[in-house]
Protein backbone atom coordinates (compact mmCIF):
# COMPACT_ATOMS: atom_id res chain seq x y z
CA UNK A 1 0.00 0.00 0.00
CA UNK A 2 2.76 2.47 0.90
CA UNK A 3 4.59 1.77 -2.36
CA UNK A 4 1.39 2.40 -4.34
CA UNK A 5 0.72 5.60 -2.39
CA UNK A 6 4.29 6.73 -3.01
CA UNK A 7 4.08 5.97 -6.74
CA UNK A 8 0.90 8.05 -7.03
CA UNK A 9 2.62 10.84 -5.14
CA UNK A 10 5.65 10.69 -7.42
CA UNK A 11 3.54 10.61 -10.57
CA UNK A 12 1.48 13.54 -9.41
CA UNK A 13 4.50 15.59 -8.48
CA UNK A 14 6.61 14.55 -11.44
CA UNK A 15 4.06 15.48 -13.98
CA UNK A 16 2.27 18.38 -12.31
CA UNK A 17 2.24 21.26 -14.70
CA UNK A 18 3.82 19.37 -17.58
CA UNK A 19 1.91 18.86 -20.82
CA UNK A 20 2.42 15.66 -22.76
CA UNK A 21 0.35 16.36 -25.84
CA UNK A 22 2.09 16.33 -29.20
CA UNK A 23 2.98 19.68 -30.72
CA UNK A 24 4.92 22.32 -28.83
CA UNK A 25 5.55 19.91 -25.94
CA UNK A 26 7.14 17.10 -27.94
CA UNK A 27 10.49 18.04 -26.37
CA UNK A 28 9.43 16.07 -23.27
CA UNK A 29 9.63 12.80 -25.19
CA UNK A 30 13.04 11.21 -24.79
CA UNK A 31 13.91 13.47 -21.86
CA UNK A 32 13.75 13.05 -18.09
CA UNK A 33 11.93 14.86 -15.30
CA UNK A 34 14.26 14.74 -12.28
CA UNK A 35 12.37 15.10 -9.00
CA UNK A 36 14.28 15.87 -5.82
CA UNK A 37 12.50 15.62 -2.48
CA UNK A 38 13.26 14.71 1.11
CA UNK A 39 12.95 11.03 0.14
CA UNK A 40 15.62 11.25 -2.57
CA UNK A 41 15.85 11.61 -6.34
CA UNK A 42 13.21 10.15 -8.65
CA UNK A 43 13.39 10.13 -12.45
CA UNK A 44 10.35 10.08 -14.73
CA UNK A 45 10.35 9.50 -18.48
CA UNK A 46 7.40 10.17 -20.76
CA UNK A 47 7.18 8.42 -24.11
CA UNK A 48 5.50 9.47 -27.34
CA UNK A 49 3.61 6.14 -27.37
CA UNK A 50 1.47 7.33 -24.42
CA UNK A 51 3.45 5.45 -21.77
CA UNK A 52 5.54 6.64 -18.84
CA UNK A 53 8.11 5.08 -16.53
CA UNK A 54 9.11 6.39 -13.11
CA UNK A 55 12.26 5.21 -11.33
CA UNK A 56 11.69 5.78 -7.61
CA UNK A 57 14.42 6.71 -5.16
CA UNK A 58 14.26 3.21 -3.63
CA UNK A 59 15.14 1.63 -7.00
CA UNK A 60 11.66 0.39 -7.83
CA UNK A 61 9.99 1.21 -11.15
CA UNK A 62 6.40 2.28 -11.77
CA UNK A 63 4.94 2.19 -15.29
CA UNK A 64 1.73 3.43 -16.78
CA UNK A 65 -0.04 5.23 -19.56
CA UNK A 66 -0.99 8.86 -20.13
CA UNK A 67 -3.70 10.55 -22.19
CA UNK A 68 -4.16 14.25 -22.98
CA UNK A 69 -7.61 15.73 -23.54
CA UNK A 70 -6.54 19.28 -24.44
CA UNK A 71 -6.73 20.98 -21.06
CA UNK A 72 -5.47 18.09 -18.93
CA UNK A 73 -3.23 15.06 -19.01
CA UNK A 74 -4.20 12.00 -16.98
CA UNK A 75 -1.83 9.26 -15.83
CA UNK A 76 -2.88 5.70 -15.08
CA UNK A 77 -0.49 3.33 -13.30
CA UNK A 78 -0.36 -0.15 -14.86
CA UNK A 79 2.74 -1.75 -13.24
CA UNK A 80 2.82 -2.78 -10.52
CA UNK A 81 -0.92 -3.32 -10.59
CA UNK A 82 -2.47 -0.47 -8.60
CA UNK A 83 -4.83 -0.87 -5.68
CA UNK A 84 -8.49 -1.07 -6.70
CA UNK A 85 -9.24 2.35 -5.20
CA UNK A 86 -6.40 4.06 -7.09
CA UNK A 87 -7.77 6.39 -9.75
CA UNK A 88 -5.92 8.09 -12.64
CA UNK A 89 -4.18 11.32 -11.68
CA UNK A 90 -5.02 14.32 -13.88
CA UNK A 91 -3.17 17.63 -14.05
CA UNK A 92 -3.61 20.76 -16.19
CA UNK A 93 -1.31 20.97 -19.21
CA UNK A 94 1.49 23.50 -18.95
CA UNK A 95 4.48 23.56 -21.28
CA UNK A 96 8.02 22.96 -20.01
CA UNK A 97 11.29 22.99 -21.94
CA UNK A 98 14.60 21.17 -21.43
CA UNK A 99 16.51 23.09 -18.77
CA UNK A 100 13.38 24.34 -16.97
CA UNK A 101 13.44 24.08 -13.19
CA UNK A 102 10.44 24.56 -10.92
CA UNK A 103 9.24 23.80 -7.42
CA UNK A 104 6.02 22.52 -5.91
CA UNK A 105 4.87 21.42 -2.50
CA UNK A 106 4.40 17.76 -1.71
CA UNK A 107 1.28 16.50 0.05
CA UNK A 108 3.04 16.96 3.38
CA UNK A 109 3.91 20.59 2.55
CA UNK A 110 7.60 19.91 1.95
CA UNK A 111 9.40 21.44 -1.03
CA UNK A 112 9.88 19.30 -4.12
CA UNK A 113 12.21 20.40 -6.92
CA UNK A 114 11.83 19.46 -10.58
CA UNK A 115 14.10 19.77 -13.58
CA UNK A 116 13.55 18.71 -17.19
CA UNK A 117 16.87 17.35 -18.47
CA UNK A 118 17.87 16.15 -21.92
CA UNK A 119 17.95 12.40 -22.52
CA UNK A 120 16.81 9.40 -20.51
Amino acid sequence: IMRLFYSVLVASLAFAGVAFAAGPNENLFGNTVVITSATGVTKAMVNADNTYETHLADGSVVKGTWAADGANTCYTQTEPAPAAEMKPFCTPNEARAVGDKWEAKGPDGSAVKFELVAGN
